[in-house]
């Protein structure tokens, strides 16, 4: 179940949304109100339709129903499975003691999103029944998804199979169908660009009440291939075009590094193998075996520390290996990390440090030398300790994801390399105060904050 700690909740969603039986069967023609969007989807993602797909419009009550799993419907090994990822995600601080896994998974794939696209039934479902420019907009990122699947297909399975290469490759499908979504919102006129970004903040704000029970940085990892993932597919397209993505579906990223620093894609940058911990003496292995991850380390350092150090720490990531195990009372979690430098296996033996000093007292150590970095983590104690419930592990996905989308400024717009554009960004994300970006990221800031991050951004470009 450590090898599913990356991507546990994307899995999730995959299994909710693949729900339907596929017939083989498909529409001649697109739906009348769908057929203008597929063309755009072809035309700017450069990708032709090998026949159309049925499109669901649902009311909140049918979405809920085509993508909520029905507790009845699981079986003990699904419970168990459920239960035991909880107590995996406990133990390295991404849920707080007592959060129920399955509601908070429900609740992310209904609540936190608008639409999907099932591969197998080759059928999109929608939340929504009458057309606004917001359900447009969803609609081509769905329809990206369906010529994504028509061209590469997306359940194949992949050259990599491990961990970090299908977190890799879940953000490179968010990301390509993320801008393509995009360029349809910059081709619309003023009007209804406006009326499109009324109708995301309307959309956001429910969706937030909505999740407010849902852990910030399990949101974070649900969030992560769609934030992360669009930036490094721009800086893609930025060197190739859309065949570039293609060569990408080809060869896809190798691992969830690729999403925090692009630079590493470009170089081709692989993880280090690493062997997998011991099991301890009296303790049953929980789940698979598997690495932790760039990305969920970042994730798991930021839910306690400063989120610049823990980017840091993340930064310097070369590989792990994680083991899971229950030891009678409670699930624990071994993982052996190493850096791309021994100075980076340091900086990541101190973050580490500094976030089991935060957590439950007892439930985390660290030893490290010059090559290793070892982690014991065990979820709350049976004294009943617990952690409050935060939002904080998404405000802080907003780091490294504004690192990157800066970067793709500086790459576009600047014309800078891949080190200068990722320099730029990495100024921007220090300089600015870290209340500021959350404030920007939202969307609906006031005037000074975007002042502050266009002074920002021309002091770094300068200096």
């Amino acid at each position: 179940m450590v090898a599913a700690a990356v991507t546990a909740v994307v899995g999730v969603v995959v299994a909710a949304m693949i729900v339907l039986s596929g017939d083989g069967g498909h529409p001649d023609e697109w739906d009348e109100r769908v057929a203008p969007l597929a063309d755009f989807v072809e035309r700017e993602r450069g990708l032709a339709f090998e026949h159309p797909v049925t499109v669901e419009f649902l009311d909140a009550d049918g979405y809920a129903d085509a993508v909520r799993i029905d507790d009845g419907a699981l079986t003990a090994a699904d419970r168990e499975a459920m239960e035991e990822w909880g107590a995996v995600l406990e133990a390295l601080g991404i849920l707080p003691a007592g959060t129920d896994p399955f509601a908070s998974t429900n609740d992310l794939v209904d609540t936190g999103t608008l639409a999907f696209y099932d591969p197998v039934a080759e059928v999109v479902n929608v939340r929504g029944t009458e057309m606004s420019v917001g359900l447009e907009a969803t609609l081509v990122h769905e329809l990206v998804h369906v010529a994504q699947d028509q061209a590469f297909d997306l359940t194949a399975p992949l050259p990599d199979d491990s961990t970090g290469a299908r977190e890799a490759f879940d953000a490179l499908v968010e990301g390509d169908a993320s801008r393509i979504e995009m360029a349809y919102v910059s081709s619309l006129d003023g009007d209804r660009q406006d009326a499109y970004w009324d109708e995301y903040s309307t959309a956001y704000d429910e969706s937030q009440q909505g999740l407010s029970d849902v852990p910030g940085a399990l949101q974070a990892l649900f969030a992560a291939p769609y934030v992360l993932g669009t930036p490094l597919v721009e800086l893609i397209v930025d060197e190739g075009g859309n065949a570039a993505v293609d060569d990408a579906f080809a060869e896809p990223p190798a691992s969830s590094e690729h999403l925090l620093d692009p630079r590493s894609y470009f170089a081709g940058d692989q993880p280090v193998d690493v062997d997998q911990p011991d099991l301890p003496d009296g303790g049953d292995e929980v789940g698979e075996p598997g690495p932790i991850g760039a990305t969920t380390l970042y994730v798991l350092l930021a839910e306690r520390i400063d989120p610049l150090d823990a980017l840091a720490a993340a930064d310097g990531w070369g590989g792990d290996n994680a083991i899971a195990y229950d030891d009678g009372e409670r699930t624990c979690v071994r993982a052996d990390l190493v850096g791309d430098t021994p100075e980076d296996t340091d900086e990541i033996a101190r973050a580490l440090r500094d976030w089991a000093a935060v957590g439950s007292p007892g439930a985390a150590s660290v030893e490290a030398d010059a090559d290793l970095v070892s982690l014991e983590a065990c979820a709350s104690q049976p004294d009943g300790y617990t952690v409050a419930p935060s939002s904080r592990g998404l405000d802080t996905l907003g780091v490294p994801a504004a690192r990157s989308q800066v970067m793709v400024v500086g790459a576009q717009v600047q014309g800078l390399d891949h080190e200068d554009a990722f320099a730029f960004g990495d100024c921007v994300v220090h300089d600015l105060p870290f209340d500021t970006l959350v404030q920007a990221n939202e969307g609906d800031a006031p005037p000074e904050v975007a002042e502050a991050v266009d002074a920002t951004m021309q002091a770094c470009a300068t200096g």
